[in-house]
């Protein structure tokens, strides 16, 4: 194995066991709140100002379908609220309630308490080492995501999709 090829395990080893720390800590906040995790995590994403089923579902990666029945159940809880748009009445915004916003802040308020710990705890060249790289992970995977979207035929040409019957006609 290459030197790349062990960085490239060991981080993914590193953000693997990061990531089930982090869940198991918010694990603990969303039982004590007794929400789901999908509800969790879209009440945490949910802006004081609002955003549409769609924005919601871009920015969680979940299907409309999976977000609709989370947002309903928020909703029953009286923890967000839909709202009609003024200027475009066929959208409907998604915004959290009194209730939901103080939700929102005590467990932002804990998981932040939580991360600044462990973070404290490293050197600040560790720190200062590890945003840099993060950051520029963010911004080269968006460069990556603006690329164009490999074409479904190995030749770029225009492809005409024949129905069944065009088929057989011919």
């Amino acid at each position: 194995m290459s030197a790349f090829e062990n960085e490239t395990t060991r981080f993914i080893a590193a953000w693997m066991q990061l990531r089930q720390v982090i869940q198991a800590a918010n694990f603990n906040r969303f039982q004590q709140a007794g929400l789901s995790a999908t509800q969790f995590i879209t009440l945490n994403v949910v802006p004081k100002q609002g955003m549409t089923l769609t924005e919601l579902s871009r920015r969680l990666n979940l299907s409309p379908a999976t977000l609709n029945a989370t947002v309903n159940s928020l909703e029953e809880r009286d923890l967000v609220r839909r709202t009609r748009q003024i200027t475009d009445g066929r959208k409907i915004d998604i915004s959290a309630t009194k209730a939901g916003e103080t939700l929102q802040n005590s467990t932002s308020l804990g998981f932040h308490a939580f991360m600044s710990g462990i973070f404290g705890r490293m050197s600040k060249t560790g720190r200062e080492g590890l945003l840099a790289g993060l950051e520029q992970m963010v911004k080269l995977s968006a460069i990556s995501l603006e690329a164009p979207k490999p074409t479904r035929y190995a030749d770029d040409a225009l492809q005409v999709r024949r129905s069944s019957r065009q088929s057989r006609q011919q």
